[in-house]
């Protein structure tokens, strides 16, 4: 298994669960604005200058809430995970997620 140690995306995807991270050529991460979020990374860091989703006005909007819904199948619930970062930060979401990965694995 390999460790993710990069940045926490906008859209509050674990990216070191996620199944193309695991794969030898697979994507490194929040850092290189991942094809699968970069319509979310767009509108939330670069359009309303915010480090993550649920810092904005409109949280959960139409298209956060249907690109979470895709997710679900990876085991995250992005609504929670933005939950949990207003609540607990990103160390303590990292902390969290890289332990719930070595379970699971």
């Amino acid at each position: 298994m390999k460790k993710y140690e990069g940045v926490i995306a906008p859209c509050g995807i674990y990216c070191g669960a996620c199944p193309r991270f695991e794969r030898a050529d697979g994507c490194q991460g929040a850092a290189l604005e991942c094809r699968q979020c970069k319509g979310i990374y767009v509108c939330c860091t670069q359009k309303k200058k915010l480090k993550f989703c649920h810092q904005c006005d409109i949280f959960p909007c139409y298209t956060f809430k249907q690109f979470s819904k895709r997710w679900e199948k990876y085991g995250q619930n992005l609504i929670e995970n933005q939950r949990y970062l207003r609540e607990h930060g990103v160390e303590k979401f990292t902390q969290h997620y890289a332990y719930k990965v070595s379970q699971h694995k």
